[in-house]
């Protein structure tokens, strides 16, 4: 392969993995809550999104790093995010709606429904590792 075909392949790579990316920046959201004053600034901003998720082991230690994948009714991706803390806000369109939470390669589901108001809260409790 010559060098502006190598050029052009790792262009195409890049292209389509910016691509993935602004199809899940569709959907607003953030995440941390790492420490008390980040869990403030987040509590702060929960009127601005419907979807509350927090995750921990079952003795109530918060996780970070927990992989994050909603799927709407339809089995269409909408949002793949590695948390950075125990806790992820996100404005999702009314619906029904699968989130898988991935934690040290143990995978928990469970369905939500958002409505055009509130906030609907969604906990994600692991066993403790030992």
């Amino acid at each position: 392969m010559d060098r502006y075909s190598q050029l052009s392949v790792a262009t195409a790579i890049v292209l389509l993995a910016f691509s993935s990316a602004a199809r899940a920046a569709d959907v607003p959201y953030i995440s941390g809550g790492a420490g008390f004053d980040e869990r403030a600034e987040l509590l702060a901003k929960e009127k601005e999104y419907n979807l509350k998720i927090v995750v921990a082991e079952t003795n109530g230690d918060y996780l970070a790093g927990v992989q994050i994948v909603i799927e709407s009714a339809k089995k269409e991706q909408v949002l793949d995010a590695t948390m950075d803390g125990p806790i992820l806000l996100a404005k999702l369109p009314p619906g029904t709606y699968t989130i898988k939470a991935t934690s040290d390669g143990k995978t928990l589901t469970k369905s939500v429904s958002i409505t055009a108001q509130g906030l609907r809260s969604v906990d994600f409790r692991w066993p403790v590792s030992s």
